[in-house]
């Protein structure tokens, strides 16, 4: 038997921290940048892209979140998710494996949406709304009602993160599944398609998707 305190690292995790870190300096230089710029003149290039893309995702996220206060305390959580995703669900395109195809990464994201959303309820609902919640408007069914919105509790984090891994999964059976039926040099030109759909097209609805659905589980926590 053998015990190892540090294993070696899954490509599924190098990969998470590779992305981590060149968007970590990205954002860092974005930062100091911004810092710079002249408020009177239009700002070009890289910093163009960079307000372009913050804009839009303000603009966006407005629409769902009009309250301030709520919007300044979702909006660089929702913003630092969707980017990640974005990015890590195209980046076999890259040569890196992606960071979702690991059940341990996906399920991180439960886990992250889990605590957000336990945070949310303490900042904006007392104790008092977020019991009564549980237990339901009617109190004779209380017995009920509080374990299954104990088990919603934990299911709705639990599935997002699932569908994540899920998706990501499918799409590599499927390709690995054509590559097998046709061979290296049909598998050459079908893979083109295939990572042009599975790996761009999928993997930016799935991060949109997921970004939606941590959006309206937040803003329903926030409101009991």
């Amino acid at each position: 038997m053998q015990f190892d305190l540090i294993g070696p690292i899954s490509p599924a995790v190098f990969s998470t921290l590779v992305i981590i870190a060149i968007l970590s300096v990205i954002f860092i230089i974005a930062g100091l940048w911004v810092k710079k710029l002249d408020p009177a003149k239009t700002p070009k290039g890289f910093m163009f892209i960079m307000i372009t893309i913050v804009d839009f995702f303000n603009k966006f996220l407005g629409g769902y979140i009009p309250d301030k206060k709520r919007f300044s305390f979702f909006a660089p959580y929702l913003f630092t998710i969707i980017i990640f995703l974005a990015v890590a669900n195209v980046s076999s395109l890259f040569g890196l494996t992606a960071p979702l195809s690991n059940i341990g990464v996906a399920m991180s994201f439960s886990i992250m949406t889990f605590i957000m959303l336990r945070i949310t309820e303490f900042k904006f609902i007392s104790i008092k709304d977020k019991l009564n919640s549980l237990i339901g408007p009617v109190k004779v069914l209380a017995p009920i009602m509080i374990p299954i919105n104990l088990i919603g509790e934990f299911s709705t984090p639990f599935s997002m993160g699932l569908r994540l891994f899920v998706n990501l999964l499918s799409g590599a059976i499927i390709a690995s599944i054509v590559y097998g039926l046709l061979g290296w040099f049909g598998g050459l030109f079908a893979g083109v398609l295939l990572h042009a759909v599975f790996d761009i097209f999928f993997g930016l609805v799935q991060a949109f998707v997921f970004f939606m659905l941590s959006t309206v589980s937040l803003s329903m926590a926030s409101e009991a």
